[in-house]
């Protein structure tokens, strides 16, 4: 029931961002170029470059998000890994403890 739900509420907001994009380069259809200094653009609309650059800005968002999430998910299998070796070493420790009061009792 959940998941349907779900579908409809991520179906309309797609539809009310591709309302609004398409109302964006309706209202601004001028067309320009961008001179850069060592290179100069073609004609493209307004709209056109602003939904370029979101969509770059978009992916490089996503890159440096992707490579933040990856550094902490290495930091997280090492620490797992050496809390797994830690708990290995207090075992060891605990049966070592007890064999020696053992041995002493006997």
């Amino acid at each position: 029931m959940l998941k349907w739900l779900k579908r409809v509420i991520l179906l309309v907001v797609l539809a009310f961002f591709l309302f609004i994009g398409l109302f964006f380069a309706i209202r601004n259809g001028q067309v320009i170029t961008l001179d850069l200094v060592l290179w100069q653009s073609p004609e493209l609309s307004v709209a056109l470059y602003m939904i370029i650059a979101f969509a770059v800005g978009v992916i490089l968002a996503l890159a440096s998000s992707s490579m933040l999430l990856f550094r902490l998910e290495r930091r997280s299998r090492k620490q797992n890994k050496q809390l797994v070796n830690l708990q290995t070493e207090i075992d060891n420790l605990r049966k070592a403890s007890l064999s020696t009061e053992l041995a002493e009792r006997e």
